[in-house]
C-alpha cells in the first residue's frame, strides 16, 4: 500500500458562504456552484456549538467528524494504514538484508509504484462507473492476501528478489485502484466546504500510524523478523473490510447503469477536463514534480540509515516514526485552521519547508541532525498534499472526480518509482544524496509556482 498520496482526508468550514468567499480558486470557473451529488449526506455545517470549553473544542474540530459515515470510514481504515507502514519498513529492510544491494531496494520500491502508471487512469474511470465501496473491498482483500503470502514465504525462508518484486507489484496494482477510489469516496461522504479539514484530519490519523507503525515494525524486526510485519499487514485490513461490507452510506454510481462503458473515451474525457482547467493543470504538474523528485527518495531511507547513520532496522523504524511526528503536527494544525487558511497560502508555506528539510537531510551525518529534517519533510508534505488534494476534490464535479483524482494518484504512485529509478541511475555518476538534494530544490520551485497559480485563480 502506498503511503504517499494514499492518505486522503477532508474537513469543513462553517458555512458554504464562507467557503465561497474564502476559497477563491476553489470556485467553479463557470461561476456556478459545484454539484456535490445526491449521495452527499445532509450536514449542517453552520450549527452553533454549545457554550464553554466543549463548545470551543467543537468549533475548532473538523466538521467532518459530525458525519457518521465518514467517521466509520476514517477509523475503520486506520488499522490498514498502520499495517501499511509496518509493511513498508519490513519490505525495504528485508530487501537490503537478502540482496545487500541499494539498487535492489530501489528496484523493489519502483515495482510498488510502476503499476500505477498503467492502471491509475483505468482505475479512475472505474471509480466513476462502478460501486466505489465494492472496489475498495476488492483492493483491500488483494493487499491483505498478498501480505499474508509474503509472510508465509518469509517464514519458510523462500524470499528472494523476484518474490519481493512480485509482491511489490501486487501491492502497487491494488493500490492503483485503491487510491483514486478512496479519494473520490471521501468527497462523496463530505460536502465541499469540509474537504480541506477532512484531508488534514485523515492525514493526522495516518500520521499516528506512521509514528506507531514503523516503531512497532522496528521491534518486530528485531525479535521476530519481517514475517511478523507482513502478517500484521495481512490482518489489518479486516476492520476496514467489515466497515465496507456493512455499508451505511449511499453507494453512488455517477453514470447510468445502462450506458456502455468506454474506458478509453472516458479516460480521454478526464484528461481533457484536467488539461483545460488552469488550476487543476498547475496542481497536477506540481504533484508530478513532487512525486518524481520529492517522493522518489523514500525507498532509499534504508540506505541512508545504513550508510550515513550506521544503523539497522531499529534506526530505520525510528526515522519513519520521527517523520510521522511532523505529519501529525501538520495535520492537527491544518485541521484546526482549515476554516481560515487559504490553500494557496498553505501550498506556498509548504514549499520551502519541504524543500529545505529534504535538502538538509541529504547533508545529515548524525541522527540528531536528521531528526528536524525528517519532521520538516513530513510537515511540508502534509501541507502541500492537503492543499492540492482538497482543491482538486472541490473543483472537480462528482461524475469526473475519480478520473481527475487518478491523475493525482498517478503523479505520486507512478512518478515516485520513476524518481527512484532516476536517483538510482544518477547515483552511478554522482553521490546518491547529492542528487536527491538537487531534486529537493526543484520540488520547492515547482510547489511555489503552483501556489501562485492558485492565487491567480482566486483573483489575488
Amino acid at each position: 500500500m502506498s503511503v504517499s498520496a494514499g492518505s486522503s482526508g477532508r474537513a469543513k468550514t462553517p458555512s458554504m458562504s464562507v467557503v465561497s468567499s474564502n476559497l477563491g480558486p476553489l470556485s467553479n470557473p463557470s461561476g456556478r456552484d459545484l454539484e456535490m451529488g445526491a449521495d452527499a449526506p445532509p450536514v449542517d455545517l453552520g450549527a452553533t456549538p454549545g457554550p464553554g470549553w466543549l463548545g470551543s473544542m467543537r468549533r475548532q474540530a473538523p466538521a467532518a467528524l459530525g458525519i457518521p459515515a465518514y467517521r466509520r470510514y476514517l477509523f475503520g481504515s486506520s488499522p490498514l494504514s498502520l499495517g501499511a507502514w509496518m509493511q513498508l519498513v519490513a519490505l525495504g529492510y528485508l530487501t537490503l538484508r537478502v540482496t545487500g544491494s541499494p539498487a535492489a531496494v530501489g528496484l523493489v520500491g519502483a515495482a510498488d509504484g510502476i503499476p500505477a502508471i498503467a492502471l491509475s487512469l483505468p482505475a479512475g474511470a472505474l471509480a466513476d462507473r462502478l460501486s466505489r465501496r465494492r472496489i475498495l473491498i476488492g483492493t483491500t482483500t488483494a493487499m491483505s492476501l498478498t501480505a499474508l503470502l509474503l509472510a508465509l514465504a518469509a517464514l519458510l525462508h523462500r524470499v528472494e528478489l523476484p518474490v519481493l518484486v512480485g509482491a511489490a507489484i501486487c501491492f502497487g496494482a491494488a493500490d492503483a485502484f485503491d487510491q483514486p477510489t478512496r479519494q473520490a469516496l471521501v468527497a462523496d461522504l463530505v460536502p465541499a466546504p469540509g474537504l480541506v479539514g477532512a484531508a488534514a484530519l485523515t492525514s493526522s490519523v495516518g500520521s499516528v500510524s506512521r509514528i506507531v507503525g514503523p516503531a512497532v515494525a522496528g521491534v518486530l524486526l528485531g525479535f521476530w523478523g519481517a514475517a511478523s510485519c507482513f502478517l500484521a499487514m495481512g490482518v489489518s485490513g479486516l476492520p476496514f473490510l467489515w466497515i465496507l461490507a456493512r455499508g451505511g452510506w449511499a453507494d453512488s454510481r455517477h453514470q447510468t447503469a445502462g450506458g456502455k462503458f468506454r474506458p478509453l473515451a472516458q479516460m480521454l474525457e478526464g484528461l481533457r477536463f484536467a488539461a483545460r482547467h488552469p488550476t487543476i493543470r498547475a496542481i497536477l504538474i506540481a504533484s508530478l514534480v513532487l512525486g518524481l523528485l520529492g517522493v522518489g527518495y523514500m525507498p532509499f531511507l534504508p540506505v541512508f540509515a545504513h550508510e550515513q547513520l550506521h544503523g539497522g532496522g531499529q534506526v530505520l523504524g525510528l526515522m519513519y516514526s520521527l517523520g510521522g511526528i511532523g505529519a501529525l503536527v501538520g495535520g492537527v494544525l491544518l485541521s484546526v485552521t482549515s476554516r481560515r487558511l487559504h490553500p494557496g497560502l498553505m501550498l506556498a508555506a509548504a514549499a520551502p519547508v519541504y524543500a529545505g528539510s529534504l535538502f538538509g537531510l541529504t547533508r545529515a551525518s548524525q541522527l540528531l541532525l536528521a531528526v528536524p529534517c525528517l519532521i520538516g519533510i513530513s510537515l511540508g508534505f502534509v501541507a502541500a498534499n492537503t492543499a492540492m488534494l482538497a482543491t482538486l476534490q472541490t473543483l472537480t464535479p462528482g461524475h469526473m472526480r475519480g478520473r481527475v483524482l487518478s491523475l493525482y494518484t498517478l503523479a505520486f504512485s507512478g512518478a515516485g518509482p520513476l524518481g527512484t529509478l532516476l536517483y538510482a541511475g544518477l547515483s552511478r555518476a554522482i553521490p546518491l544524496f547529492q542528487a536527491i538534494g538537487v531534486g529537493a530544490i526543484v520540488v520547492g520551485a515547482a510547489l511555489l509556482w503552483s501556489s501562485t497559480r492558485l492565487g491567480i485563480s482566486s483573483g489575488r
